[in-house]
């Protein structure tokens, strides 16, 4: 679980780079009328690691999604069994999209050339990259590191009864039972 938060806080710092690289991009574009050919292929790889990474991030962390006015109201074992079936969705999704990923990689990065010469897939712009390939890569293990956090969440799940999103608490006097409406002061 560390490894994938310290991996997750890691390429979160991507959208900050592209958030500076835009900056420069603009800068250049608009006022030295000489735009970047690099800004938006890095800015594209920067994004989709940094997306693909963070869904193991969110699940390391516990702060994926859920509905929790209506998971929080239900009897634990319940709340237990329907996220032991969450997370058996999750392991197919995960497993399939990890060998996908895997034969993308595969297809995209380990292309040799009849004489050895490393070959692979490419961008296709002028300043033509082998980016495509490294987000092909990440994919794959962005997907497998996903599916193994799944897997621990499983088995901490089975072994010890522990909840992936134990419910929240809810102050009291935030929401008054017989109107739905908010705290009056």
């Amino acid at each position: 679980m560390r490894f994938t938060q310290m991996v997750g806080t890691v390429t979160a710092f991507g959208f900050g780079i592209i958030a500076l690289m835009m900056v420069v991009e603009v800068v250049a574009r608009y006022g030295f009328d000489a735009p970047t050919f690099w800004a938006h292929e890095i800015a594209g790889l920067l994004g989709a690691v940094a997306f693909l990474f963070g869904g193991a991030f969110c699940m390391a962390e516990r702060s994926h999604m859920r509905i929790s006015v209506v998971a929080d109201r239900l009897p634990r074992k319940l709340r237990l069994v329907l996220e032991g079936i969450g997370h058996l969705c999750g392991v197919i999704f995960l497993a399939g999209l990890a060998v996908s990923g895997w034969n993308l990689a595969q297809s995209a990065a380990f292309r040799f050339m009849p004489n050895g010469t490393w070959f692979p897939e490419r961008s296709g712009t002028s300043w033509n990259t082998p980016l495509p390939a490294f987000i092909k890569v990440a994919l794959c293990l962005a997907a497998a590191l996903f599916l193994i956090i799944v897997l621990i969440r499983i088995w901490r799940l089975l072994t010890r009864g522990e909840e992936s999103y134990p419910p929240q608490d809810i102050p009291q006097g935030t929401i008054p039972p017989e109107t739905g409406e908010g705290p009056r002061h």
